[in-house]
């Protein structure tokens, strides 16, 4: 092979491994080891779970950072066992709780129902709730919780012996007008009329009011607040709704499947879930159908459900990323556990941005981050979002790559190191070759004496004979 050859062959070897080089992407794994983005955490949320030891078995469903209980904590009025036996004492979750119907004046004695609110404050107030700041009205039967990046409102209109709808209003808009957190709940144990499955057909708008009250539902989506209620023992998801007093399905929510829902001030979610562990209901009536109705699970036709006792668990801030919460139902004694799951998305514009892009941004502000901890450097400006499908634009990046400081640094040391490798060679053959000349010089002159020697002894042989 000619050096010339050799020198084409090491060129073109150079030229693939700095190319292959630059354009050496960040794995996903390592992504996913670096933490960045706010601090993601659990929330489990359970309504009418009674303190049969089914609720203790829908609580081991899932870890969690936090509770958010609904309400009807015990069946027979005794204000005390939920919190002895289901709630953990040792527990290293944050717990929060509304006031059920059961847990009030029109179940039990005023005595009791007065043990039950104090026994929730002071769960909600304890040490173990020491990284949730609240805020509670003078009767305790409405709060206002921040915990980490998240602000959730307890109300209970309904519940006999709590404020009036026209107060309870008050606190909420007090709470939550001005609410800056990322993550907005509003939670409450009773529902309006569009709002449940039908196992109670006489009632009518028991948070709001029937008397064209304000929408405590529209309020709280005018604000971006997920809602959650319980009081009907199923599982409910409505569809993105933009308003609830008449509903009317967000024009946006078409565009998705099931499994994506995209949240903003105008448009949010409500989602109820009464399947915590005492008994689940059938569905019934006009509410059945509803065609706002994402995702619902109940009794079954041939009670198949009945025992199948569930919970709400979400991740929110997931992966990092404080737009994006994930979210599963999960069934105690069922051998498909999870019945629900999709991904909230906070999308302020859905019309022009996509809950892809907010993904992309995400993880493109991550990767940035990563290189900049990292001392990863940009090659020379060039983005990293090329258009693989302009040719003009591909080979731009071709030379752009190739001649970029860090392929020629490359190819520079590597030629360097090859002229060096190449240079020892040749000194080495020179070296050999000339060792060899020596030893042949050194074999022709011991030839020589060798045959003056024995030249030498015939001539004194002849000599003396």
């Amino acid at each position: 092979m000619s050096f010339k050859n050799l020198m084409l062959i090491i060129f073109y070897h150079i030229t693939i491994f700095a190319l292959q080089s630059q354009g050496k992407a960040i794995t996903d794994e390592q992504l996913d080891s670096y933490k960045y983005g706010a601090d993601e955490f659990s929330l489990a949320i359970i309504g009418d779970s009674g303190t049969e030891k089914t609720a203790k078995e829908v609580m081991e469903l899932s870890t969690f950072d936090a509770l958010l209980h609904l309400g009807d904590y015990d069946y027979g009025c005794d204000p005390n066992k939920y919190f002895t036996d289901i709630l953990d004492q040792n527990r290293n979750y944050k717990f929060m709780g509304i006031v059920g119907n059961h847990d009030a004046k029109g179940e039990c004695e005023e005595a009791i129902a007065n043990t039950f609110l104090n026994n929730i404050y002071n769960k909600m107030i304890d040490d173990k709730n020491i990284d949730v700041t609240c805020e509670f009205s003078s009767s305790k039967f409405m709060w206002s919780c921040v915990y980490k990046n998240m602000r959730i409102i307890g109300l209970t209109p309904g519940i006999s012996g709590a404020d009036s709808r026209k107060e309870q209003l008050e606190f909420l808009k007090e709470k939550l007008g001005n609410a800056t957190e990322d993550w907005k709940v509003c939670s409450w144990h009773f529902y309006d009329k569009y709002y449940h499955t039908g196992k109670y057909q006489e009632y009518g708008n028991i948070i709001s009011g029937d008397n064209d009250g304000e929408s405590y539902y529209d309020y709280c989506k005018d604000h971006g607040a997920i809602i959650f209620s319980a009081h009907d023992h199923v599982y409910a998801r409505t569809r993105v709704m933009s308003k609830f007093a008449e509903p009317v399905i967000d024009e946006h929510d078409e565009k998705t499947d099931e499994s994506i829902v995209q949240i903003r001030n105008g448009a949010t979610v409500d989602i109820l879930n009464g399947t915590g562990g005492w008994e689940i209901y059938i569905e019934q009536g006009e509410q059945k159908e509803y065609k706002w109705w994402q995702k619902k699970y109940a009794k079954g036709e041939n009670n198949e459900n009945a025992k199948k006792y569930g919970g709400l668990f979400c991740k929110f801030n997931y992966g990092g990323n404080n737009k994006k919460a994930y979210c599963e139902f999960k069934r105690i004694n069922s051998e498909e556990t999870v019945f629900d799951k999709f991904y909230i998305y906070r999308n302020d514009d859905p019309s022009s941005i996509t809950y892809t892009q907010i993904d992309e941004n995400f993880k493109n502000e991550k990767i940035k981050a990563y290189k900049i901890e990292n001392n990863i450097k940009d090659n020379d400006g060039i983005s990293d979002n090329v258009d693989v499908n302009n040719e003009h634009q591909n080979k731009k990046g071709f030379f752009s790559k190739l001649f970029s400081k860090s392929v020629i640094i490359i190819f520079g040391s590597i030629c360097s190191a090859f002229i060096v490798l190449l240079g020892g060679i040749i000194i080495y053959k020179e070296v050999k070759r000339t060792l060899m000349d020596e030893e042949d010089n050194h074999e022709n002159k011991k030839k020589k004496i060798k045959n003056e020697d024995a030249a030498w002894m015939e001539e004194s042989n002849s000599y003396f004979s």
